[in-house]
């Protein structure tokens, strides 16, 4: 895929570059020239991703022990890849659900303090997300939040996390991931934790 080798142990540039690549099979086998367009602006939008601050997230998630990371459409996949890297290089347990699968039992998992990334889609589910956000605020849980008023400090609330500017809603998802490392890599620091060796790991996993 033109990405070079992944030598980090937790993979990174090797799931931006897949959702990349199939993205763009995706636009040729649907005639979507809107997508494809998105995608070849993609590479320069990474750039301005990884140069976003997410610090108050730092804050909020250095002293925690677990948390629930959700997304829908386009993001439950970022949020399921970024449940897997809290847990390979933080050192912090986290659990990814669909919007409307944790509306339903995992709810009650929510007590006062209790931390929930919600990764925001740029299409018709955007709405949904925030009122979920309002009701887990409602319930005393510590919201972090993907949402373009966090790039207006005058806008942003403590937990509002700043995204590039929209412009398809597939390829905006891949760029939350991409500003979320660049995070991961600075709360793995806070928490001490040694992103380079993660515990138990190994680059390659053999299975029999």
């Amino acid at each position: 895929m033109a990405a070079g080798p992944e030598v980090s142990v937790a993979a990174t540039k090797s799931f931006v570059t897949t959702l990349s690549a199939l993205l763009r099979l995706t636009a040729a086998w649907a005639g979507d020239d809107a997508l494809c367009d998105a995608v070849d602006r993609l590479p320069d939008r990474l750039a301005e991703a990884s140069k976003l601050d997410w610090s108050r997230a730092v804050e909020v998630l250095s002293q925690s022990s677990n948390l629930v990371t959700v997304g829908r459409g386009p993001t439950l996949a970022i949020a399921r890849e970024a449940a897997l890297k809290f847990k390979e290089i933080c050192d912090l347990q986290a659990e990814p659900f669909s919007s409307a699968e944790f509306q339903h039992g995992p709810m009650a998992l929510v007590a006062p303090s209790y931390p929930v990334l919600l990764f925001r889609p740029n299409d018709e589910a955007a709405g949904e997300l925030r009122k979920l956000a309002d009701a887990l605020k409602s319930k005393g849980a510590e919201v972090l939040i993907t949402d373009q008023a966090g790039l207006n400090q005058e806008r942003a609330t403590r937990g509002t996390l700043p995204i590039v500017p929209p412009d398809c809603p597939e390829t905006d998802a891949v760029c939350l991931i991409q500003s979320f490392y660049e995070f991961a890599l600075q709360l793995a620091e806070r928490r001490r934790v040694d992103f380079e060796r993660p515990r138990h790991l190994q680059k390659v996993t053999r299975t029999r």
